[in-house]
């Protein structure tokens, strides 16, 4: 079960599982200069593959990651749930 704190948040993606790959080196690039904590690829938000969530382990980590990842799609990524 989730803690009150994890959030997940939808990023938009384009090129399906490749602009997945583009989002999960930005994420990682975050979390290896300590800026996010831990993450985890949620699930698709729809059948054409067009956003993904993404869970953190904060809404804090969530908020930075979506600022510094807006450039992942066509617009700016949305809470699915907070904790």
């Amino acid at each position: 079960m989730p803690s009150s704190d994890e959030c997940v948040i939808a990023f938009p993606v384009a090129g399906g599982i490749f602009g997945v790959g583009r989002l999960a080196t930005r994420l990682n690039q975050l979390l290896d200069r300590d800026q996010i904590g831990p993450w985890h690829i949620g699930q698709w938000t729809d059948f054409k593959h067009t956003a993904i969530g993404i869970e953190f382990g904060t809404a804090a980590d969530g908020e930075v990651a979506s600022r510094a990842c807006l450039n992942a799609g066509s617009r700016s990524p949305s809470a699915l749930s907070d904790g």
